[in-house]
Parts: structure tokens; C-alpha cells; sequence
């Protein structure tokens, strides 16, 4: 017995094939445009914030132990070699240096941010360093730059939170 194909049949199995390749571009398309991973740039900002918060803050801390005066005006000392020497026996240099380590660790090692905090007039004559480099850990960074007026130009504190 010879099977003979009707105009009806050919047409349903045309539309079958039709309905296929449209099934196949939808799933396509989902998978590769819809499904798409976003830009993460809420991580960027958060970070950007988190740098220049921490480092306003601290600079405007005030050093009971160092005759009230803020982290900026012994950073200030430190970078112009005045030789405040604060109630610990600290001079302004190793105080701002303990004192940053200290509330750096119960801050940003604490929410386990890798960081880098530098302040210096020269970025090749570092006054303060804590922290690695992000650059030494293959990370990307967000940094927060201030300027802090000295009587010679200006000295600058510097964040940078590893990504």
C-alpha cells in the first residue's frame, strides 16, 4: 500500500517546522539576552562611597590623647615635621598611623574589604602606609583622594578599597 501525502498534510508539517524554528530563537533569545548577567555597577558605587565616608570621617576624628586635635591637623604636623609629640609618647606621625590601624581594623577588616591607606606629599615619599596595594592582589579598586593643605602646598590622604 502507497501512502499518498495530501495538500493538508504537507501544509500541518510546514507549519510544524515553522513553529520549531520559532520555538528555537525564543529559546535563544531568552538564554542569551534576557538571561544576560547585569553590570554590577552598585558595587563600584558602594565602594567609591564606603572609601570617601571612611576617609572624611577619620580625617575629622578628634585625638583625645593628642590635645584635641583631628587626624587632619596631625597629619598636618606630620607631613611638615613639626615634632608634636602627643600624651602616649607618640609623635603626630605614629599616632595617626596607630590610630588609622585601629579603626581601620574594626571597620574594614572587620566587613572583610581588602584596602590601602596612604597619606603623603610625595607618592614616592609615603608618610603612611596600611594596607596592600590592590595592584599586589590582582584586584580593581575604587579610590578617594583629599587634599589636605600644608604651608608648603598640600599633602593627600588616599583610600582605596579593593574590588
Amino acid at each position: 500500500m502507497i501512502f499518498k501525502k495530501t495538500r493538508g498534510q504537507t501544509e500541518v508539517l510546514g507549519l510544524a517546522i515553522v513553529v520549531v524554528i520559532l520555538l528555537l530563537a525564543a529559546i535563544f533569545v531568552v538564554r542569551f539576552v534576557v538571561l544576560k548577567n547585569p553590570a554590577d555597577y552598585r558595587k563600584d558605587f558602594i565602594s567609591s562611597e564606603i572609601a570617601s565616608s571612611t576617609i572624611s570621617t577619620f580625617l575629622k576624628t578628634t585625638a583625645k590623647e593628642c590635645s584635641q586635635l583631628t587626624m587632619t591637623e596631625l597629619l598636618q604636623d606630620c607631613a611638615q615635621g613639626n615634632g608634636l609629640i602627643c600624651n602616649n609618647g607618640q609623635d603626630s606621625c605614629r599616632f595617626v598611623n596607630s590610630t588609622a590601624g585601629t579603626i581601620f581594623e574594626k571597620t574594614l577588616n572587620k566587613w572583610k574589604l581588602n584596602y590601602q591607606f596612604l597619606a603623603y606629599v610625595d607618592v614616592n615619599s609615603l608618610l603612611i602606609k596600611i594596607g596592600k596595594s590592590c595592584k599586589e592582589q590582582n584586584l580593581g579598586q575604587e579610590s578617594k583622594i583629599f587634599p589636605i593643605p600644608i604651608a608648603t602646598g598640600s599633602m593627600f590622604v588616599r583610600l582605596d578599597i579593593c574590588q
